[in-house]
């Protein structure tokens, strides 16, 4: 596999509070920063994607794609990927089978409803995929996943008679626990940029994730900037899930 790095977005909106925001309907000051994320973020990172001619993939739940149509039917006519993060964004651990089994359907309808396209490819929200989540993506005919850690380079998963593409995430190459409790910026740049650095020695692809509420921010939105111009600098490409588990696919 060639070297290649994956942007990706998960604009979670307000259903990323906890519980999914069923109990923030009150919490005016929490609401509006995810808000904000939607509103002003995503398109300081849209921005800064056009000026690399960069694609990204970005996992949207079914309830923000619905509260914020017209934000993501936009996003939907660029060339970037738009992908299924929940409905209510409620974890998948957290939820009997059968609420598994709705939460993936309702999000899939409202994404096709805005957007135009079913989705086909899933990350779970908090990352915490079950089994019962993998018979459902099978049985909905998802071509890949971005959820779990098994590996630092892109693998198969057997989900009984179907078999899923996994583009493996990590939390240090997500952009939220960095700033959990700091600002630190340059240790999110130094651990991206070091990441990309041995992705490129060892000839795999590298997923990073970020959150428009969190990079999307005017002092913090340069990370990106600089992780794709080290990507240009040693001429990697960008590409997306969908492109990287077609590609996988098509020679395993």
């Amino acid at each position: 596999m060639s070297v290649q790095l994956s942007i990706t977005v998960d604009v979670d909106g307000e259903a990323g509070l906890p519980g999914g925001g069923a109990a923030y309907g009150h919490r005016l000051s929490s609401r509006s920063e995810r808000t904000y994320g939607v509103l002003r973020g995503l398109p300081r990172i849209l921005a800064v994607l056009d000026e690399f001619g960069a694609r990204a993939t970005f996992y949207v739940p079914g309830a923000t794609a619905q509260r914020h149509a017209d934000e993501i039917g936009a996003l939907a006519g660029t060339d970037h990927e738009i992908g299924h993060h929940g409905h209510t964004h409620v974890r998948p651990d957290r939820l009997r089978p059968d609420e598994q089994r709705r939460e993936i359907a309702d999000g899939s309808s409202v994404l096709q409803a805005v957007t135009g396209r079913r989705p086909q490819g899933y990350r779970a929200p908090g990352w915490e995929l079950t089994p019962a989540t993998l018979t459902v993506l099978a049985a909905e005919r998802f071509a890949f996943d971005s959820s779990l850690m098994g590996d630092d380079r892109p693998y198969v998963v057997e989900t009984g008679a179907a078999r899923l593409v996994e583009l493996p995430v990590h939390w240090s190459l997500d952009d939220a626990p960095h700033f959990a409790h700091t600002t630190d910026v340059a240790g999110l740049l130094a651990t991206w940029v070091a990441e990309l650095s041995a992705a490129r020695r060892e000839e795999r692809q590298i997923t990073v994730t970020l959150h428009p509420e969190i990079l999307g921010r005017a002092h913090r939105i340069d990370v990106l900037r600089r992780l794709l111009d080290a990507a240009a600098g040693q001429a990697i490409e960008c590409a997306t899930h969908g492109a990287v588990a077609r590609a996988l696919a098509a020679s395993a």
